[in-house]
């Protein structure tokens, strides 16, 4: 084996992840702004309707975990009292 195949394998191995770094920094910024405008210009606003059901479904979904949360806690909290 010559060195320049011992100094290829090394940093092989010593690098677990084989990601790509981009040469051109200026290239790959450009193409992440282009891709979010891509983005922003397929996205719309909500309408009222759609926003108060999303609203809704987002405070059922904290309402749920606070009380899942508030009865684990009641459970632990007189579990603990009753073992002392």
């Amino acid at each position: 084996m010559a060195a320049d195949e011992k100094n290829t394998k090394k940093k092989a191995a010593f690098s677990p992840i084989n990601a790509k770094i981009p040469r051109d920094s200026q290239q790959s910024i450009s193409e992440f702004f282009h891709k979010y405008l891509r983005v922003l210009k397929l996205a719309r606003r909500p309408s009222k309707d759609e926003f108060f059901k999303i609203s809704a479904v987002a405070a059922a979904g904290i309402a749920i975990i606070g009380i899942l949360g508030f009865g684990i806690y009641l459970v632990y909290h007189y579990l603990l009292l009753s073992l002392l």
